[in-house]
């Protein structure tokens, strides 16, 4: 065997050897903090393997967190922070398969191309067995070929990732900037409450306008409840029972028909769901919509937080519930229409029950934020105070004015793919 068939085993060799071998972990480091809350002490009774370390949390709901986009909690698992030579190689060659065996095999391609070529030059000697096999069997075009189709898959992954990069930032511009991922809902600061009311302002900012456009466009209101609408405060006895988080919207006078049509009321819902693209490759299985209770003025939703079979012994219920609207885009293919592209989170309902004995105790708490913003509302042009508050928003005490470009109408109707003939007339 001369030496270009040797570093063609042997290249084989090596490859496969990083394939097989187990990873060296090297000492363990456990986190002692929960990756998700980081202010909560982490269990060996929550623990998943990533990247064959162990990685602990305090409940569940964390575990689920983590397990829908585990990278972006790596920088605060110290176990993450030394792996290996051996086990980086491993990972790299797990996550780069088929690029990196693509690469071997025009690799191995081309080397067997430059032996023919040296060989068959070579007139008075006679070719060796593997010489003979390379000038019947292998054509010159075959690694040409394979590089095309290679970069030509590799440019259609390009593409599809710019759309998805592209996507994601009309779908959710500085959400997860602002608020992380999974993106978490700021709380005021205020005493644990498990029922409270939340004020929507307005986009729109003019010396034409109301208070300078300071003024209310929604109400919210989110408490506790059992499935026939009974409300739960601290103290109850929750045993047995059904929870339910109640969210209600109530529409304030004077506010425009049109932020409040039927096309937008029916693309909101609840979800505990997260992730960039969420019902964009099918049904949201958790998703509750909205009911409205009041032609034009109210609007609720009850989302199933815990269970009546579920334990009894739990000392703690805790999550995020996410008020969602369903996002569309133009498909490039006409003939597709429009297509679902994702969902924008809009809202964030953060609760925290503690429970002992089956009755909510004292400290139980459950809050309300907003999660995104547009291009047009920088933080230093609306307030977060003036745009979502714990606190009222002034009201509009008289009919608004019918200018569509003071309200914003264009643009949000350019969003829905409504053509502008008029102004709705407002509703008291």
């Amino acid at each position: 065997m001369n030496r270009h068939q040797l570093t063609i085993v042997a290249l084989f060799v090596v490859v496969g050897t990083i394939q097989v071998c187990p990873i060296a972990t090297g000492a363990d480091n456990t986190n002692v903090m929960c990756p998700v809350l980081q202010d909560r002490r982490a269990s060996t009774d929550y623990a998943v393997t990533y990247k064959s370390k162990e990685v602990r949390f305090c409940c569940s709901e964390c575990v689920t967190e983590f397990n829908r986009n585990p990278e972006i909690y790596e920088n605060v698992l110290p176990q993450l922070q030394n792996i290996p030579l051996r086990a980086k190689v491993q990972l790299f060659f797990s996550d780069y398969a088929g690029p990196v065996t693509a690469g071997v095999l025009l690799a191995i391609l081309i080397g067997l191309r430059i032996y023919r070529y040296r060989h068959s030059v070579v007139v008075d000697s006679e070719p060796s067995t593997l010489g003979r096999l390379v000038q019947k069997k292998i054509s010159p075009a075959v690694p040409l070929f394979l590089l095309v189709g290679y970069l030509g898959c590799e440019v259609y992954s390009l593409q599809l990732q710019l759309h998805e990069t592209q996507l994601e930032d009309e779908i959710h511009f500085a959400t997860f900037y602002d608020f992380g991922f999974p993106p978490s809902p700021k709380r005021a600061a205020t005493e644990p409450q498990l029922k409270a009311s939340y004020y929507r302002g307005n986009d729109e900012r003019s010396p034409k306008l109301f208070n300078n456009g300071n003024y209310r466009t929604a109400t919210f209101h989110v408490s506790l409840c059992d499935g026939d609408g009974l409300e739960f405060g601290a103290g109850a006895d929750i045993s047995g029972r059904d929870i339910f988080l109640k969210f209600e919207i109530d529409r304030p006078p004077f506010t425009p028909d049109f932020l409040y049509d039927r096309q937008l009321m029916d693309t909101m819902f609840l979800t505990v769901q997260c992730d960039r693209f969420l019902g964009a490759d099918g049904p949201i299985s958790d998703a509750v919509s909205l009911t409205e209770t009041e032609t034009m003025q109210h609007w609720e939703a009850l989302f199933p937080i815990r269970a009546a079979d579920a334990c009894s012994q739990c000392a703690e219920c805790r999550g995020t519930v996410y008020v969602c609207e369903k996002y569309f885009y133009d498909s490039k293919l006409k003939f597709l229409g429009k297509r679902r592209g994702g969902s924008r989170f809009h809202y964030g309902i953060r609760y925290d029950l503690r429970i002992r004995d089956g009755v909510l105790v004292a400290d139980s708490d459950m809050y309300m934020g907003a999660l995104y913003r547009t291009r047009k509302l920088p933080t230093w042009r609306v307030p977060m105070t003036q745009w979502f508050n714990h606190e009222p928003i002034p009201v509009l005490p008289r009919e608004n004015v019918q200018n569509p470009e003071l309200l914003g109408i264009p643009e949000h109707q350019a969003k829905r793919n409504v053509a502008v003939s008029h102004v709705p007339p407002s509703h008291r």
